[in-house]
């Protein structure tokens, strides 16, 4: 697919290459999951559900804190306001500009 771009934030789905400020940063295959299913939405808030079904697949057993634990770590790489908390609805990535 097409490279993601939001804001300071690219995200390249072929190469899975990310980059924050022009600087490359390493994700776990289950990071750049659950980045690629925010970014190819902007602006739409994604539940828990709809992240656990994108990342781990609908068979799979996920512990409670599993999609708080992958954002927890992306905000440390990327910086603490690439993503966006909607109390009780779920994530998002702001539109661009």
């Amino acid at each position: 697919g097409p490279v993601l771009t939001n804001g300071l934030l690219t995200l390249d789905p072929v190469t899975h290459e990310a980059r924050a400020d022009a600087a490359a940063v390493r994700l776990t295959g289950r990071e750049f999951a659950l980045l690629q299913a925010l970014m190819v939405r902007p602006g739409a808030i994604l539940s828990r559900h709809d992240l656990e079904s994108r990342i781990y697949g609908w068979n799979e057993e996920v512990e409670s804190n599993a999609v708080e634990f992958l954002i927890h770590s992306l905000r440390k790489k990327l910086g603490s306001t690439a993503i966006k908390n909607v109390r009780g609805v779920g994530w998002m990535v702001s539109k661009p500009a």
